[in-house]
């Protein structure tokens, strides 16, 4: 361990002269504007524990584990259980942790912004996000009328974000047409017919594959505007609402400058269709050697006893600090990264 280098690591500066306390700075401002946003529009502060009991199943997401618990990969569940007991507009802004993510938009510990608000619509969410990031930029650029990051200028009036199936880009990008009434399984001889190589990692499950695909895919839009990424496989999501033979679900995820910022959805208010799709995300990751996962018995206990209609959105608060940085690597924006602890 180089302890000296404690000295000159946030004084050294990057390709546009910026150091990286310059831009910590900036990520404290982005932080107290965000909490500004919701305190104006009268959401409570969740203060949520950093131990749960239960956890996400999507294969996607590997949790800590520490002794009976899980640390907190997302407080999704926990914000919903309080919308349920009469808070209708909940926020928190908070460490959470995955497990095997380590590279430059990806950090083990890392912080999420999540609000949801009952009685409202997926649109009203995307407002909200498109008031903040609106609001960041006009606090840090007064003089800009564009985003500036990496050479890009992006336009950030909602007005101008522009919306796009997950069918749309697949086809875009790859020339894959995957059609309405698709099966998971046609999807590998999809991606083949269109020549593209298939990682061995991706062979057997199917949904795995999409995913990889869709993170190459969006690193090539959001680059004039913001993308509302719309209509999603159902198999990709174990939150999101549809029924149990549907293959497409309500979700929008926002792509900014090539980088995946936010993704929301509609509650899903069905307990028999969330416990279906807890088993289905589990029984996937059984089938890839994945180890299972202990539910939030809590959150599907609420479900039992009924849960309003409403909407929710989760926000990568570090990346969203490299946007409005002009970054590329998350570490520039973290006081400590993962190697550096």
């Amino acid at each position: 361990m180089d302890y000296i280098r404690d000295k000159e690591r946030w004084s050294e500066k990057d390709k546009n002269g910026i150091s990286r306390k310059e831009k910590l700075l900036k990520r404290q401002r982005i932080l107290a504007i965000l909490r500004e946003y919701f305190r104006e529009h009268c959401f409570f502060e969740a203060d949520i524990p950093l131990l749960v009991s239960g956890t996400t199943p999507d294969a996607g997401i590997q949790s800590f584990r520490v002794h009976d618990k899980y640390l907190t990969a997302s407080t999704e569940y926990h914000i919903k259980r309080m919308i349920a007991g009469g808070f209708e507009r909940v926020f928190t802004l908070t460490k959470n942790f995955r497990e095997y993510e380590f590279d430059a938009f990806h950090n083990p510990e890392f912080t999420m912004l999540e609000w949801g608000r009952s009685q409202e619509s997926l649109e009203t969410i995307e407002q909200d996000l498109s008031a903040m990031v609106t609001a960041i930029h006009a606090a840090l650029y007064p003089d800009k009328a564009y985003l500036e990051y990496q050479n890009a200028k992006i336009t950030l009036e909602h007005k101008n974000w522009r919306e796009m199936t997950f069918q749309d880009l697949f086809y875009r990008h790859y020339g894959i047409v995957i059609p309405e009434n698709y099966r998971m399984n046609d999807i590998f001889s999809l991606v083949k017919q269109s020549h593209i190589e298939i990682d061995p990692l991706f062979q057997q499950e199917p949904s795995l594959l999409l995913s990889d695909l869709l993170d190459k895919a969006i690193k090539h839009i959001g680059f004039d505007a913001p993308v509302l990424l719309k209509k999603w496989p159902s198999q990709m999501t174990s939150s999101a609402d549809s029924g149990i033979n549907a293959q497409w679900t309500t979700r929008t995820e926002v792509i900014i400058g090539g980088i995946e910022i936010a993704d929301g959805f509609p509650f899903l208010l069905d307990y028999d269709i969330q416990r279906y799709f807890f088993d289905r995300a589990n029984t996937h990751r059984k089938a890839v050697g994945l180890p299972l996962v202990q539910y939030d018995e809590q959150y599907l206990a609420m479900l039992q006893q009924g849960f309003c209609p409403g909407a929710g959105m989760a926000l990568g608060v570090d990346r969203l600090c490299m946007l409005f940085t002009d970054s590329t690597d998350i570490r520039d924006v973290l006081c400590f990264a993962w190697d550096e602890l």
